[in-house]
Parts: structure tokens; sequence; C-alpha cells
């Protein structure tokens, strides 16, 4: 290449401007091209990891919520049981009126149990009674009440007496003046509601489930218009908490299902990838000194075992071995002798 090619223009521009150049925006564009598909690949590995976690925070709180529900409705009994009353009684023949004490059947349940076992119970039958004269003049009178489980058997029976709330005539008179527009429109009626508890604490039997309740109001001449039979629950302890107070309860029983449901998902995890972490296995090692000693010795990988497997082998044991190294001096005596 002569001095004039050598230092030609095109030359000079094209080996020392513009391949330069071009090199430099190709190592530059090269960079980033690589810098960004590593950080597009690094934002999907990102993205990835964050659904995945976000997948199994998901399903571990859910199924903290499916385990505290289904505790819930497995736990805690329906807290009030209601059935309407409809009383019967024999009609007499001569005269008008009762000539049987009113009594009905109600059914709680067709098959199987509607009262939880072990749970304590408050069953009450509601009177709706007119302040007729007869009523009035009728005073005191009894209620009972018997449980029965399926067949017939008896469970449990309670009477208890029940009178109207004593008024008197300037009490009737005053509260009829003011209550007259109210009664005479048909808001309002000269009625009293009595509620007899007949059982205070009740409590069914796991083999015999009560299914039917007989009432009967010992009494032919009491005027009823309405009656229902009220058993609802008595909660103590646990249950009375969760009734009580279920929002608190809830942030508790869903808290500590999730704190469990977490411990074991994470000790899994462990398990699966590379084994506990270096602190458990400290904190829950069951080698015994004796064996760490062992391990921290240079060389040792394990435990050797050597067994004999036959008698007739060509391997000696400790006690042949012993007793041929007391035989070679005595050898070696005869030998000089």
């Amino acid at each position: 290449m002569s001095l004039a090619e050598y230092l030609s223009p095109a030359r000079v521009y094209r080996e020392l401007l513009r391949r330069p150049v071009a090199e430099f925006l190709r190592a530059q564009a090269e960079g980033y091209r690589r810098r960004g598909a590593a950080g597009l690949r690094g934002a999907r590995e990102a993205l990835l990891r964050a659904a995945v976690v976000a997948v199994f925070v998901s399903a571990i709180l859910w199924l903290s919520v499916f385990m505290y529900v289904v505790f819930y409705y497995t736990y805690m009994p329906n807290v009030t049981h209601v059935r309407p009353v409809h009383l019967q009684f024999k009609a007499c023949e001569e005269a008008a009126g009762a000539c049987s004490f009113p009594a009905a059947h109600v059914q709680l349940a067709r098959r199987g149990r509607v009262l939880m076992a072990a749970q304590p119970y408050r069953a009450r039958l509601v009177l709706d009674m007119p302040e007729s004269p007869v009523n009035k003049e009728l005073g005191m009178f009894m209620v009972c009440a018997q449980l029965r489980a399926a067949g017939g058997a008896l469970v449990s029976a309670s009477c208890r007496a029940a009178m109207l709330r004593h008024r008197s005539r300037l009490h009737t008179l005053l509260r009829t003046v003011m209550l007259a527009p109210l009664l005479l429109a048909g808001f309002n009626e000269e009625k009293q509601q009595l509620s007899v508890e007949l059982f205070s604490d009740f409590e069914d039997d796991e083999d015999l489930p009560v299914t039917d309740a007989y009432v009967e109001l010992q009494s032919r001449f009491a005027q009823v218009y309405s009656c229902e039979l009220q058993i609802e629950a008595h909660f103590s302890g646990l249950r009375y908490v969760m009734y009580n107070w279920p929002r608190v309860s809830a942030a508790v029983g869903i808290s500590t299902n999730l704190f469990f449901v977490s411990l074991i998902f994470i000790l899994s995890w462990y398990h699966l990838q590379d084994g506990l972490p270096d602190f458990i296995k400290s904190k829950f090692s069951m080698d015994s000194p004796a064996d760490e000693e062992l391990k921290e010795e240079p060389g040792f990988t394990g435990k050797v075992k050597l067994e004999k497997e036959d008698s007739s082998s060509t391997f000696f044991d400790d006690d042949n071995f012993l007793e041929e190294l007391q035989l070679v001096p005595k050898e070696e005596n005869t030998m000089t002798e």
C-alpha cells in the first residue's frame, strides 16, 4: 500500500472515524440489549415468584377461613328452636266448654337429632292469654311438658305454675283510657303474654335424642289465644365467647389456623427442597454426644458395622487372632530347641 493510499481521506474516515464509531454504537446497543433482556428476564422471574407467593398465601388464608367455618358450624349448635303449639281438648256434650285439659303434641324432629348432646338448653312455653274475667278469676294453673325420644320413650318431664299478672281496677281504667285510640284502631289488645320456663338446664341424651314434646294445660277453663314452644341454648365457656363476640373469635381462630397451616407449609417446603435449616437441626438434633465426637474425627464418614457372616469364613475374629499370636512364641521356642 502506497503512502498516498494510506493517507487518503476516504481511508482515514473509514478506518479512524466510521468504523470505531460504528463498533462503539454496536457495542453500546448490544450492552443495552443484554441488560434489557436480563432486566426483562429478572422482571419476569420476579413477577412469576410474586404470583406463586400470592397463590400460596391466598390458598393458605382461604384454607384457614374454611377450617374455622367448618369448626364453627360443627361446634356451635342452633341458638333457638321455635315450634307452634296447637292445643286440643275434648268438648263437652251437654254444655259449652272443654271437658278435658288442653294438650298438644309438638314434633321437634322427624328423624335424627335437633338438640346437641351435652349442651344445656332452656325450654319455655309462651302463652298469649286475654285479660278476660274468666282468666282473671282462674288464678293459678299448671303447665306440664314431656320430652320423648323416638318410639315414645320418656326422656324428661316437668310441671310449672302460671297465672296472669294482677292489675287493680284503677290501673285497668287508666290503662284503657290511655290506650283507647290504639285499642279502637286494633293496634293493641287487652292481653298478657306469659312465659313459663319448663326446663332450665336440660341436656339431651346421646343415646335417646329428643324428637317430640307433649304440652298440657291442667285447667279446663284457661282461655288462650296462641302459644308456642321455645327451646334456647344456654352457652358457657368457649361457646359463650364465640356467640357473644363473633368477630373477635373469628379473628383469633383464623389467625391461629393461619399460623399452624403456615408452619406446616414452611416445614414441608424445607423438607422437600434442601432439608430443614441448620438452626432447627441443631435445636432438635437427636444424635448422642458419642456420635457427635465420632463425626468430628477427621476421615470418619459414618458408622461402620462389622458382622461375622459364617463360622467357616476365611476371615478371623479378635479371639482367634489373639490365640494365634500366643502360639507364635511357642513355635519359635520349639524351633530353637
